[in-house]
């Protein structure tokens, strides 16, 4: 029981640490409730695009999407 709960905050921390570093929800000052969820949602889907592309490191991707925006738009259709 104790693997599994480990497993569970495993997955848990690595998920939350992501999006604290590198997109900052910590520092976030959207007060908004609904507003709150959907950013949260919109840096999942973030996320989620990344991994399933198979980039490794979020903060190289960033960057390099960041000068290429045109791109991110293509990859989201």
């Amino acid at each position: 029981m104790a693997e599994i709960i480990r497993g569970h905050w495993k997955i848990e921390n690595q998920l939350h640490w992501v999006k604290d570093v590198i997109f900052e929800e910590d520092k976030s000052q959207i007060s908004d409730f609904q507003a709150a969820s959907n950013w949260s949602i919109l840096t999942t889907m973030g996320l989620n695009l990344f991994r399933s592309l198979g980039f490794l490191s979020i903060t190289e991707r960033q960057r390099w999407l960041a000068e290429r925006w045109e791109k991110l738009i293509v990859l989201s259709t």
